[in-house]
Formats: structure tokens, C-alpha cells, sequence
């Protein structure tokens, strides 16, 4: 499946109350029909884009992150459905030609300067309301077959259904939750923005330093302590790092050779910023309570976790469905194991495609 990247345009004002201009990229997979109403949305994960599905050309080394479930015949069926995923603010990969965001590095039309750390503090609510504008006013629809997203595309789904409970007919989270754990923002995402500020660099994209260390530690909760020690081996002669302070040990050197890759891409600020969205993440915030903020959902839930994700355990979801079917919510939580901890909700997507399926064939939901 080839596939392009497009962009939109809109004037929006963030939960703070700044309102800028914003240019995000999108893609879409499939026919819109012409009633208009077999449109998934696909919300992507913290480091992802836009392009869950298919290849920009065929001599590309990889497609989309979710293109197993994604595509003619598959889980998410284009056959059937018009599918359509954008990118986020502040997308960490700005340099990522294939990825079109506004945040800290675009210009603002005031000072002609880029924003930087003047950039607007976002949340997925935020992202949210961005996809329901789009999606109605620039692409005429007006309910949605489903919503679904990956860990912090969850976050931003769960908000979609919440904020508009009469748009979206059925809600999937995957290794997601309704609350981002306290957990994740302590071990992870905290650190995270406190090592780019330390960098000396900071805030030019020369925080490469930082840069490293804040996506390792996104990687290595991101896995599990198996997918490391198998992926990542200690040899049993590794000579160098125990005759030098400074000579890093050979699964140090191995998994900075794969974040290598990948660094160029990246950007320190936007990094930082998406990092401030995953701990802001509060399906309660401005609601009242958690209960109360579930009360308004009025599609039908599937929640899917990996019992082994540290990152977005398991047990908040039980919690969440729990309460939802406590509300008399129609709430289903799938879980399985995997090594990968909380990225099977991407790489290990055959436990769950049974399943999906399943969800996303259901007819006749009312959402009245």
C-alpha cells in the first residue's frame, strides 16, 4: 500500500488559552464512502507519526508502525474503511521529512523567530479537539466508526470519546489509560526533561547528550528486563570497560549504535514538550472526578494492555473498565503477556487482532 503525507491548517486556542496557528501533517488509507460514516481514527504513540500503515515508496526499508493491523484485508480493513491517523504537536521528529508539525522549532508569526520554550504547553486534550476540528470541518464527517490509539494515542482517543461522546461510535485503547501513571512520570518522563535541561546545550538541537539519555530511558521502560537481556546481552569478556572508568561495556556501546539511528531525527524541545503532555495526561482534569468523566462516554470501550508493561500497567486499565461497567458503560478489558512490555501494543499486535476485529465488526451501535 503507497501511501502520501498531506497537511492542514487551523487557528486554534490550547487549553491555556493562546491561540497560534498550526500546520500538521496526515495521512489517509481507504475511500471515504458516501455517506461518510466508515472513518477510523488512528492517534499515534509518544515517538510515532502519522504514518501507522503502508510505505511512501516501494524501496522503503519499513512501513508504517501499525501496518500489520492496517491495510487491504487486514484488522482495519481499507477495503472497508477510510482510515485516517495525524500528526501530533510537537512531534518529536520534526527533522523527519516525512513529518509535518508545528512546536517549538516553526516560526512565530509575531517575532518572525521560532516559538522555542515560548511554544504553548499542550496537552491530548488538546490533540483531541484538533482531530474533531479537522475531521468535521475540513473533511465533512460527522461520527466516526471508530477511535484508536497507542499509549499516548490512547490518551488522546479516551479524550475524543470523553470531550464528544456523540462523534465517536467505539473506543479502543491500546497499552494506554485514562490517567498517565504517576509511576511512568516519576521514572520516566521527569528525568527525562530534567537531563535535556542539563545539557549545555539546551535548548538547541546541539542537547544531543541529553537527547540520548532521555530517549534511553523512554526505551528501557518501553521493553521488558527479558527483551534487554536477550537484545542486549553481558559477554562474559569485555575487557575494555574494566580496565577504563570511561570505556562503556558492550551492551552500553550496542544500544547507543541503535539509538544512533534514530537521534538525527529527533528534536530536544519537542521531545521535552511531548514529555510534559504524557504527564499532564488527566481524562479527570476540569471533570469533576475520574467517575465523572467516564459517565460521559456513550460508545462501547475496548481497553487492551500487556501484562507486562511497565510504562501503562495493566491494572489501571482493570481499574478503568471496572468503573466504567460500574456506570453501566459497555467496557471491555483484552490483556496478554509479552517480552515486550508495553511495545507489543505495536510489535505483537496478533494476541489482540481476534479481538479487534471482533469490536470494530460490531453494527447498529447507539451512542444516543
Amino acid at each position: 500500500m503507497i501511501v502520501e503525507k498531506q497537511s492542514f491548517q487551523l487557528d486554534y486556542t490550547f487549553e491555556n488559552g493562546e491561540t497560534i496557528p498550526l500546520t500538521l501533517g496526515y495521512e489517509t488509507y481507504g475511500t471515504l464512502n458516501e455517506k461518510r460514516d466508515n472513518v477510523i481514527y488512528v492517534a499515534h504513540y509518544f515517538s510515532a507519526s502519522s504514518h501507522a500503515a503502508g510505505k511512501y515508496d516501494e524501496q522503503d526499508a519499513t512501513p508504517g508502525y501499525w501496518d500489520a493491523l492496517i491495510g487491504p484485508g487486514k484488522t482495519i480493513d481499507t477495503n472497508e474503511f477510510f482510515v485516517v491517523s495525524i500528526d501530533n504537536i510537537c512531534n518529536v521528529a520534526p527533522h523527519n521529512r516525512h513529518i509535518i508539525t508545528t512546536g517549538p522549532l516553526s516560526i512565530n508569526p509575531k517575532t518572525n523567530e521560532p516559538y522555542g520554550l515560548q511554544f504553548p504547553v499542550f496537552t491530548y486534550r488538546d490533540m483531541a479537539k484538533i482531530a474533531y476540528a479537522f475531521l468535521t470541518t475540513q473533511l465533512g464527517i460527522s461520527q466516526m466508526h471508530l477511535a484508536i490509539g497507542a499509549s499516548a494515542g490512547g490518551f488522546q482517543v479516551l479524550e475524543l470519546g470523553c470531550e464528544y461522546p456523540d462523534f465517536v461510535q467505539r473506543i479502543t485503547g491500546v497499552i494506554t489509560n485514562a490517567q498517565n501513571p504517576t509511576w511512568t512520570s516519576l521514572t520516566v518522563l521527569q528525568p527525562a526533561m530534567r537531563v535535556l535541561e542539563l545539557d549545555p546545550a539546551w535548548p538547541s538541537k546541539e542537547a544531543t547528550t541529553g537527547l540520548e539519555l532521555a530517549v534511553q530511558m523512554m526505551n528501557t521502560g518501553a521493553f521488558t528486563s527479558t527483551f534487554y537481556e536477550q537484545n542486549y546481552p553481558r559477554p562474559h569478556v569485555d575487557e575494555a570497560t574494566y580496565k577504563s572508568l570511561k570505556a562503556p561495556s558492550t551492551y552500553e556501546q550496542a544500544l547507543h549504535d541503535t539509538l544512533a539511528k534514530t537521534l538525527p531525527l529527533l528534536e530536544p524541545t519537542h521531545w521535552y514538550y511531548t514529555c510534559k503532555a504524557t504527564m499532564l495526561q488527566d481524562l479527570a482534569r476540569n471533570r469533576g472526578s475520574l467517575a465523572e468523566a467516564a459517565n460521559r462516554f456513550k460508545a462501547p470501550i475496548l481497553m487492551i494492555s500487556c501484562d507486562d508493561d511497565l510504562l501503562q500497567p495493566s491494572t489501571y486499565n482493570d481499574s478503568f473498565v471496572n468503573l466504567l461497567k460500574g456506570l453501566g458503560k459497555e467496557a471491555t478489558h483484552f490483556h496478554y503477556e509479552s517480552k515486550l512490555g508495553h511495545m507489543a501494543g505495536i510489535l505483537d499486535t496478533t494476541p489482540y487482532e481476534a479481538t479487534l476485529k471482533q469490536f470494530i465488526g460490531t453494527t447498529n451501535v447507539s451512542i444516543e
